[in-house]
């Protein structure tokens, strides 16, 4: 089954020392992403690696809000056999491009949130960026893109021949098929969703995965009480995370801001959160499975009060399971807490 693949980028034409190309490795709230060197030459290539060929299904990128390369490229590619699987040495097929919004229409206050279908077969990923657009934002005409999500599966025995030969597979030279509203064939699941990363801190992201991989074995069992609790469970760590995520992005603008009283008590409340949320032993069952049963552990009650209107510096966050039952993802998502907190945009 599909599902988020674990990559490293090798290759990068330029990069802002404050925005470094090695941010796009890992997604968390306070992600900042990658943005091209001032007044670069056009085009600039990112490339990156997988530990092994996949299968690549899908591919969601997310831009810049205002820092926006008018088109991007994309490629698969891979070493023929025999030969040392070296980025600069591999041949690349050409999938198709994309092409983004000038974003003029939110003030450049949104970002652009491209999920594409793909079916090709490789050991790498090239994106090409392409000219930006030009706005009085973007002084230095540069483009930066926030997180790269990449979606597939081991290649298989034929496919692994596929990607050695070169062949890559995919759609052609024309423009990749976008799947409408961020959708693919099959809905991928909303934890390996790009949003999903972008919205939780690690560790409430990890448990939350863990507690869902233990309900999913409930309910195999048909043990369905349990599934519930865990259910329960799941839903207090979502709306207690995305509030994790908001106090760790303002107490890194108020470090940032060297103002450390504010910091020291947005870290006391982020202590008792987590205290809150610690997850331990729950309540006995006569003769029913308990959560840990199936891989999880009992989640103890945490009760979220709303404190009313929020500061105006603190960052909106989206939470991506809030409408998640079916419905499609939006294209222009609002800017990730980070950008918020640090008022990168008037």
């Amino acid at each position: 089954m599909p599902a988020k693949l674990k990559f490293k980028l090798v290759f990068c034409s330029s990069e802002d020392p404050e925005f470094p190309a090695t941010e796009l490795n890992a997604h968390s709230p306070h992600t900042v992403g990658w943005q091209s060197a001032r007044f670069c030459e056009y085009p600039q290539e990112l490339g990156f690696s997988f530990a092994a060929p996949v299968h690549l299904s899908r591919l969601q990128v997310l831009s810049h809000q205002f820092k926006i390369a008018a088109k991007l490229e994309l490629f698969v590619g891979s070493c023929p056999d025999g030969e040392k699987q070296v980025y600069n040495k591999c041949r690349f097929k050409r999938l198709g491009y994309l092409s983004l919004d000038n974003n003029e229409r939110s003030n450049w206050q949104a970002r652009e949130l491209k999920s594409v279908q793909l079916d090709a077969y490789g050991r790498f990923v090239k994106i090409v960026c392409h000219a930006c657009h030009n706005n009085r934002l973007n002084m230095y005409s540069q483009v930066g893109l926030i997180a790269i999500n990449v979606i597939g599966d081991a290649a298989s025995a034929a496919g692994s021949l596929e990607a050695r030969a070169g062949l890559g597979g995919g759609p052609g030279a024309g423009a990749v098929y976008q799947a409408p509203g961020g959708g693919a064939k099959g809905q991928i699941s909303a934890l390996d969703d790009l949003t999903f990363d972008l919205n939780f801190d690690p560790r409430t992201a990890a448990q939350i995965r863990e507690l869902h991989l233990a309900k999913e074995r409930a309910v195999k069992a048909e043990d369905y009480d349990a599934a519930k609790r865990l259910k329960d469970a799941i839903d207090k760590l979502k709306q207690v995370g995305a509030k994790m995520a908001k106090l760790e992005l303002r107490k890194k603008a108020a470090v940032e801001n060297e103002d450390y009283d504010t910091a020291k008590m947005i870290k006391l409340e982020m202590d008792k959160l987590r205290h809150n949320i610690s997850l331990g032993p729950g309540p006995q069952g006569g003769g029913q499975h308990q959560p840990d049963d199936y891989g999880g552990r009992q989640h103890q009650p945490v009760t979220v009060h709303d404190t009313g209107p929020r500061p105006s510096g603190e960052p909106v966050v989206r939470n991506p399971f809030d409408k998640m039952a079916g419905a499609a993802l939006p294209q222009m998502s609002p800017p990730p807490a980070h950008h918020a907190a640090y008022g990168a945009a008037p």
